[in-house]
């Protein structure tokens, strides 16, 4: 295996040097976060973290980002369920999700 050796520079070991990244266009920002953000469920975490790499666009990571607003998701279905457990049953507060129409007599 050919392993080229780390550049020194008076004795040390330096990295090599990476330009600092542009940051992505604001028209691109918007429409691509836009589009992310109609994907069911996910895609509004999706899209924040998109927008919030705007600045250093090669550390957005699709997947990780995913992982992102599938925690969110499940954060609120658990806060969801919590505010159920302590309004609906510890105090009795209910919604009542049937509607009913009611026509005229004729």
């Amino acid at each position: 295996m050919d392993r080229s050796r780390m550049p020194t520079e008076f004795g040390f070991t330096t990295p090599s040097y990476l330009p600092p990244e542009r940051a992505r266009p604001a028209w691109k920002t918007l429409v691509f976060g836009a589009l992310l953000a109609l994907i069911p469920f996910v895609g509004a975490g999706i899209s924040a973290v998109y927008i919030d790499r705007r600045q250093a666009p090669g550390t957005y990571d699709f997947l990780e980002s995913l992982k992102t607003a599938v925690i969110q998701i499940v954060a609120i279905a658990l806060l969801a369920l919590l505010a159920w457990l302590v309004f609906g049953l510890a105090f009795g507060i209910g919604i009542e999700l049937n509607p009913r129409m009611i026509w005229p007599a004729s």
